[in-house]
């Protein structure tokens, strides 16, 4: 049962991009992701640059080369996609990743893919997010089932975001709330 009543509850992601009618595994990621309803429409944008045989994995807003996207992890590639039309964007086979690096200081993630043909790095990362789609991609890479998540790890790191203000108080107990559905 939820304290906020439903006239004042923000709409949860699933049902911010319904009329949108998109994929899945896309909406999955969606409202896996720690954001808000400002990044909906660049996951709309998003679904044109994927392919009918690759699967959305884990997504994130971060930013690379000083512009802020999204980041992608799919079942066949790494991918960002700038906010701005004419903003820096990559795309790399997971085959081409010779390694992927990931650490969290101060409440946001740093990854840090590298290739044959040089290093690309995606900062601003909200929480932990960042750290969880290295540990996904290298598992991918490997050809390993992703791990199955924790919800005491999620609801630890959800009070440690909220802890450092990087969410509100109601936007805790929302997804508090959406993970004890999900037990």
């Amino acid at each position: 049962m939820s304290l906020i009543p439903p006239w004042l509850r923000p709409p949860r992601v699933r049902e911010r991009l319904a009329s949108y009618h998109l994929r899945s595994d896309l909406l999955d990621a969606a409202a896996a992701m720690a954001s808000d309803q400002r990044s909906d429409i660049y996951v709309v944008r998003l679904e044109s640059s994927l392919t009918d045989s690759e699967t959305v994995l884990r997504m994130m807003d971060g930013r690379h080369a000083r512009v802020m996207g999204l980041l992608v992890l799919t079942s066949e590639r790494i991918h960002f996609r700038s906010r701005r039309r004419t903003g820096p964007t990559f795309s790399v086979p997971l085959g081409d990743v010779l390694a992927i690096e990931a650490y969290t200081r101060r409440g946001t993630s740093t990854v840090r893919v590298i290739t044959p043909y040089g290093s690309l790095t995606v900062d601003q990362i909200l929480g932990r997010q960042g750290e969880m789609l290295a540990d996904d991609a290298r598992a991918t890479i490997r050809g390993e089932p992703l791990p199955e998540q924790d919800p005491l790890r999620l609801l630890a790191e959800l009070r440690a975001l909220r802890d450092s203000d990087a969410i509100s108080a109601a936007e805790f107990e929302i997804r508090k709330s959406a993970i004890w559905r999900e037990i």
